[in-house]
C-alpha cells in the first residue's frame, strides 16, 4: 500500500459515492465559515486601526454575527435531487425477448371490473350470550312493521318575528282572499313547442325517399 497525499485521498472519496460528496461539501463550508469568525473575532483590534478591505469585510461578516438566529428556517426550499442510478449490467440480458415495461398499461377498463365488498369475520374474545338478556333474538320482530300503517306527520316550524308584520301590509290585508276564487277547470293547460334549429341537414343522415309520415 502506497503514501497518499491529502489531496489524493480526498480526490478517492469524491470520486467513491455522491453522498460522502455532499458531506465533505458541507463539511468543508462549515469549516471555512467557522475559521473565518474565529480569524474575524481574532482580528478585531487589527481591523480597526487597519485599512486592508478584505480584513474589514472580513470582519463585517463574521465576527460577533449570530447566523442561526437572522436565517428564517422556514423560507428555505429544500429540494429532494433525484441521484441517477448506474448500474454495471445490461438490464435485457435479464428481461423477456422484446419486452415493453408500459405495454397494456392503458389497455385496463376500468367499467368492466366488478369490484366485490369482503366481508370481514369478526372474532370476539367473549361469549355475547354473557351480556344479553335471556332468549335474546335481535331478529324478533324485523317484519312485524306494517310501513302502510304508519303516518308520516310534516312538523311545522313555528317562526316567531321581531316585529309586527301589520306594520309593514296594506290596510285590511286578507292572505286568504281570493284563495277559492281560482276555478282550475276553467284554465287551459298549453304545452309549448321550442322550435329547435339543427345545424347540419337530417336529409345526410335518413334513407333515401325517407317519409316521416308514414307509419
Amino acid at each position: 500500500m502506497g503514501v497518499y497525499t491529502i489531496k489524493q485521498i480526498i480526490t478517492k472519496i469524491l470520486n467513491h459515492n455522491t453522498m460522502i460528496k455532499s458531506i465533505l461539501m458541507f463539511s468543508t463550508i462549515f469549516l471555512i465559515s467557522i475559521t473565518n469568525v474565529i480569524a474575524a473575532n481574532n482580528n478585531t483590534g487589527k481591523c480597526e486601526q487597519s485599512n486592508d478591505e478584505e480584513c474589514v469585510l472580513t470582519h463585517e461578516l463574521f465576527a460577533n454575527n449570530n447566523v442561526s438566529n437572522e436565517i428564517d428556517w422556514n423560507k428555505l426550499e429544500i429540494l429532494d435531487l433525484e441521484e441517477e442510478v448506474t448500474l454495471n449490467f445490461n438490464t435485457n440480458d435479464y428481461l423477456p425477448e422484446n419486452f415493453n415495461p408500459l405495454k397494456g398499461k392503458f389497455d385496463l377498463d376500468w367499467n368492466t371490473i366488478e369490484l366485490v365488498e369482503l366481508e370481514e369475520e369478526v372474532t370476539l374474545s367473549f361469549n355475547t350470550k354473557d351480556y344479553l338478556p335471556e332468549n335474546f333474538n335481535p331478529l324478533k320482530g324485523k317484519f312485524d312493521l306494517d310501513w302502510n300503517t304508519i303516518e308520516l306527520v310534516e312538523l311545522e316550524e313555528e317562526v316567531a318575528l321581531s316585529f309586527n308584520t301589520k306594520d309593514y301590509l296594506p290596510e285590511n290585508f286578507n292572505p286568504l282572499k281570493g284563495k277559492f276564487d281560482l276555478d282550475w277547470n276553467k284554465i287551459e293547460l298549453v304545452e309549448l313547442e321550442e322550435e329547435v334549429i339543427l345545424d347540419f341537414d337530417t336529409k345526410e343522415y335518413l334513407p333515401k325517399d325517407f317519409n316521416a309520415s308514414i307509419m
